[in-house]
């Protein structure tokens, strides 16, 4: 009778937190059943930094964000017929994606790693991309970004899964976060901590694929230091000025806060804080539900964003097209992805220097002893002098 009372009131909670998507007709969320198997993340002891503390590696990185190199790249994701979740160009897009990572080029002594998470309901997977360094032994969790590719198309003639190159919802943030990676590695940037970037399946549909992963981190204890959620980053509303939104509900303050002074720090526009979805409205909602750290950059305030997503005409043509696209917005979000994943993979080392071998991990480690023999020393020394002074004075 209880486990019955449970599932009712479960069920009855799904139905009162539905996305765009849901609201407009698309297939519902998990049932109450799936709900009950949600975990939380571990305890993190991670102390967010103050302020940016590595502009010395980040500014350079982000000056080799290339809005013209960003182009190429968010046109051919949208040349796909559409990125639906159910289909096989939906899965071939992701697959896309991981060949072009696979394609990139790494530092010696880096790892990178392309991997597909596939779901139990869903021929699409997710992407999920790690890039860390083997050698640094003392900095714990993972810092991840992540965004979806996959595209919603209601109206269409066909079907919610009809054709739709979905240019600003959301090849753009895609883009953004294949531009961030791809100016990491090949500008021979070596992280302290592991980065994650993530490409979701079936965030159109209640954020299914991002939920389910974030709930198997929280299931395997995995720690993460803070997820960032890049969703629309193309769309500049005519006769407004560029700038960034910042999400307050389904996120954590530390992670907002650190994300602001990120975007104050290496792209310099205005900041519209404090937006609310009011829903479970993009793929943070999994991670923040999870008990993870969690920040959702916007490409604007709220009311700006692009007022055509999910949708096409009645006749099947399509409304987020390339021509509403600003590539230099695009290149932006690529800095603040950088600024964020960079400045917390270095956070708890000294200057931002970190091992690139194991050689070099020794070196680190004795630096950090000797430095540690040093202090302790030292404090002996003004110990004693000071019980030397006061037995002066008796």
């Amino acid at each position: 009778m209880m486990r019955a009372l449970v599932l009712l009131l479960l069920a009855a909670a799904a139905q009162t937190h539905r996305t765009d998507a849901d609201a407009d007709g698309a297939d519902s969320p998990p049932d109450a059943a799936a709900l009950l198997l949600l975990s939380k993340a571990p305890p993190s002891s991670f102390e967010f930094p103050a302020a940016p503390r590595f502009a010395g590696v980040v500014a350079p990185l982000a000056a080799a964000v290339d809005a013209k190199a960003i182009a190429p790249w968010l046109t051919r994701l949208t040349l796909f017929p559409e990125r639906y979740y159910r289909s096989q160009n939906g899965a071939a897009a992701a697959h896309w994606i991981a060949d072009q990572v696979r394609a990139l080029p790494v530092p010696k002594g880096t790892k990178l790693t392309v991997s597909f998470f596939n779901h139990t309901d869903f021929i699409q997977p997710s992407v999920l991309v790690r890039y860390e360094n083997p050698f640094v032994k003392n900095l714990t969790g993972t810092v991840i970004a992540g965004t979806h590719m996959d595209t919603l198309a209601q109206r269409h003639p066909l079907g919610q899964g009809g054709p739709n190159p979905g240019a600003d919802d959301c090849a753009s943030g895609s883009a953004s976060l294949f531009e961030a990676l791809r100016v990491l590695t090949t500008n021979n940037w070596v992280p302290g901590r592991a980065i994650e970037f993530h490409w979701y399946a079936a965030e159109e549909i209640s954020a299914r694929g991002s939920k389910e992963i974030a709930n198997m981190y929280a299931n395997k204890s995995i720690p993460v230091v803070a997820y960032l959620n890049v969703d629309q980053t193309g769309y500049v509303m005519p006769g407004t000025r560029p700038e960034v939104g910042i999400f307050s509900d389904y996120t954590t303050e530390n992670a907002t806060n650190f994300l602001s002074l990120i975007v104050e720090a290496y792209t310099g526009l205005p900041q519209v804080k404090n937006q609310r979805c009011g829903q479970e409205c993009s793929d943070h909602v999994g991670w923040f539900r999870a008990g993870y750290e969690s920040a959702f950059a916007f490409e604007g305030a709220r009311k700006n964003g692009f007022p055509d997503i999910d949708v096409v005409n009645p006749d099947g043509s399509p409304l987020d097209t390339l021509e509403f696209i600003n590539m230099t917005h695009v290149a932006v979000f690529a800095k603040n992805t950088i600024g964020f994943v960079v400045e917390l993979s270095l956070a708890g080392t000294y200057n931002g220097t970190v091992p690139t071998s194991a050689a070099s991990s020794r070196s680190s480690s004795n630096l950090l002893f000797g430095l540690l023999l040093q202090t302790t020393a030292g404090s002996f020394v003004c110990l004693f002098w000071v019980l030397g002074i006061s037995l002066m004075l008796v």
